[in-house]
């Protein structure tokens, strides 16, 4: 398994969408994390949704309480893409 946390960035869109290869027994979590590093409440920890068996171009996660980002537009944060037997090819944000 692997961890990506990628650079603070000002969150400008709602949906994440992730290109991910998580099939045969993989996995594919996303947590987000404040510009510092610190978790953000309710999109990280017990939050954040692991997923078994994705392997989607355009997949979507989401959080125990949130189905998209919208209500962190204009926020800087992190994205913690924890990933179990799986392959991450790309993630892009969109409105």
């Amino acid at each position: 398994g692997g961890t990506v946390i990628t650079k603070p960035f000002a969150l400008e869109g709602a949906h994440l969408q992730l290109n991910v290869d998580a099939g045969d027994g993989g996995s594919v979590r996303v947590e987000l994390l404040d510009g510092t590093g610190e978790p953000i409440p309710e999109f990280s920890g017990d939050d954040a949704s692991s997923y078994q068996g994705v392997d989607e171009l355009r997949f979507e996660p989401a959080w125990s309480n949130h189905s998209d980002l919208s209500v962190l537009k204009g926020r800087t944060v992190r994205l913690k893409i924890r990933l179990g037997n799986a392959r991450l090819y790309a993630f892009q944000i969109r409105s």
